[in-house]
């Protein structure tokens, strides 16, 4: 089968989960046989078309005021320009459907699209070709695809120019043949605001990487945490670094992204890692007990977790959001309330008390739920639909 996939960013251009999981997509169905072709954008002016290994790409850059990862560096004004040029960008959209008439896919799966366009869903349905969309947060409905915890009322989430964009993308989107959503949660927060009310939905989690290693169940504790993920304040980051400080913790914490935040004058048992992709990543996997998502932002499925389970790593997650279904309770890790003190020091009390033989038992279960997260497994799901 010929398949399209199209996602804003694609590597070596990516910000986070999203990406990831439209790279793993690509990979899982070149391994299966597939002809893949990808449609995805790049800073620089012009069009490219490489083929890389068995995956065609198509690289532009689409007319806007800016590129996309340049949003945050400009103003509001300016921002709410951009997302209306966004929403109704016919050049794009042209461009693209021009694309889709020359390579002639069976299906087309589409991720992310913001800075891409949200008129693509319209030329996909002009052009009769079957369509799924893969959710990864709420950027139909929130222009910024946040809601954080205690702003859920904010002008920008729920006021009167969030439901003017969210009508405009909701009539754009209509229903693509099938919706996939990773997470319970965000399948219905978008079924709350009446999207993709004729669409085959179903929820499949999120896939790991193909890999060829086995890491082992870990034995042996090292008082290490590790945090993975964008370096911004609705990622937690910043909280959980002045709270590790507040309460003088001698544990040590790891921070492994990249992003805006900068942090001075750190104690000597939190450490800065840069960002880390790969094998890079599961190495540092291998040298903590724990992962810790401290989000105050309502996370979809953090593509992170099932990573650490990969890597038998047990989790300590905020309960905000789809995040808290990957995790079992006391079975894979330990939940915490989202931006409060005192649950996740108790998270932690209970994290330092368990003995040896009760960590390697949570190490154990991690390693047997990441089968649960196999890349063949979920492109099977998503192509048959």
């Amino acid at each position: 089968m010929k398949i399209c996939v199209i996602s804003n960013l694609y590597e070596p251009y990516e910000r986070g989960g999203a990406e990831r999981v439209a790279k793993f997509m690509v990979e899982g169905l070149t391994a299966g046989g597939h002809d893949v072709v990808v449609i995805t954008t790049w800073p620089q002016s012009g069009v490219s078309v490489e083929q890389k290994e068995k995956v065609k790409i198509y690289r532009f850059r689409p007319l806007n005021l800016f590129y996309y990862l340049d949003l945050v560096k400009h103003g509001a004004v300016a921002r709410a320009i951009w997302h209306v040029f966004d929403v109704f960008n016919w050049p794009c959209a042209l461009r693209v459907g021009s694309i889709l008439r020359r390579e002639r896919p069976d299906l087309v799966v589409t991720h992310n699209l913001k800075g891409i366009g949200y008129l693509l869903p319209l030329i996909i349905r002009r052009l009769k070709i079957k369509h799924v969309h893969v959710l990864h947060d709420v950027q139909l409905a929130v222009p910024s695809g946040l809601i954080i915890k205690g702003k859920e009322n904010d002008p920008l989430v729920s006021g009167s120019a969030a439901r003017i964009y969210a009508r405009a993308c909701r009539a754009l989107f209509g229903s693509p043949n099938v919706v996939v959503s990773p997470s319970s949660w965000l399948m219905k927060y978008y079924e709350g605001k009446g999207f993709f009310l004729s669409s085959l939905k179903k929820v499949i989690q999120n896939p790991l990487p193909i890999t060829k290693s086995s890491p082992a169940v870990k034995l042996q504790r090292q008082n290490r945490y590790l945090f993975v993920g964008q370096l911004e304040k609705h990622k937690g980051v910043e909280w959980l670094v002045d709270f590790w400080k507040t309460e003088k913790r001698s544990d040590e914490l790891w921070i492994a992204g990249g992003g805006a935040l900068k942090f001075d004058d750190l104690p000597v048992n939190i450490k800065l890692c840069g960002k880390r992709v790969g094998a890079e990543l599961n190495n540092l996997f291998v040298q903590v007990d724990w992962l810790i998502m401290p989000s105050l932002c309502y996370e979809n499925s953090p593509t992170v977790i099932p990573l650490a389970y990969q890597n038998a790593t047990p989790v300590l997650v905020a309960n905000i959001g789809g995040a808290e279904e990957l995790v079992q309770d006391k079975e894979t890790g330990c939940l915490f309330e989202a931006g409060d003190v005192d649950s996740l020091h108790r998270a932690l009390e209970k994290a330092g008390a368990l003995t040896n033989a009760e960590y390697e038992k949570l190490s154990r279960n991690c390693l047997a739920l990441a089968d649960e997260f196999s890349l063949q497994k979920y492109v099977d799901k998503v192509i048959l639909l």
